[in-house]
């Protein structure tokens, strides 16, 4: 089996954690978006500082959310994004951090079926935001559970 053959990953197993995946290559950022994230949610947190390692973590852990910065090193958000996508997880929950806007970006991003776009600078509104589209998306109300 190649990497692009790896199955779409299943649905969560009422008895694993909830899983949150966080990249980027700033670890001020990571270190605050984590932060942010504990406030509103009991999940497990990963952390990623580069695209190759997100993409590995993604594809082992297959996290609830993914929260993937656009520039990051080795590997951008968007080909991390891409990757998911041509591995058949069509499903998968992921969220672009970006401190970008350009139409281009927003675009692309929307087709390969982002779920969310959490802009910085970080604040405590834009992660529930995140998470509550996640909430919308999947019917998931047990993320925001303390």
């Amino acid at each position: 089996m190649t990497t692009h053959d790896t199955p779409p990953a299943p649905a969560r197993a009422a008895d694993r954690p909830r899983r949150i995946l966080v990249a980027d290559d700033v670890g001020d950022s990571r270190v605050l978006l984590v932060r942010l994230l504990r406030q509103f949610t009991a999940a497990e947190i990963h952390e990623a500082r580069d695209g190759s390692r997100a993409l590995e973590q993604f594809r082992r852990l297959r996290p609830d959310i993914t929260l993937l910065d656009v520039d990051m090193p080795e590997r951008d958000g968007m080909s991390v994004l891409n990757e998911i996508r041509r591995d058949g997880d069509t499903e998968a929950f992921v969220a672009m951090v970006t401190a970008r806007s350009e139409a281009d970006l927003v675009h692309d991003a929307v087709a390969q079926g982002v779920g969310s776009f959490v802009v910085k600078p970080y604040s405590a509104r834009r992660v529930l935001d995140m998470l509550q589209r996640y909430v919308a998306k999947t019917g998931d109300t047990g993320m925001l559970a303390r």
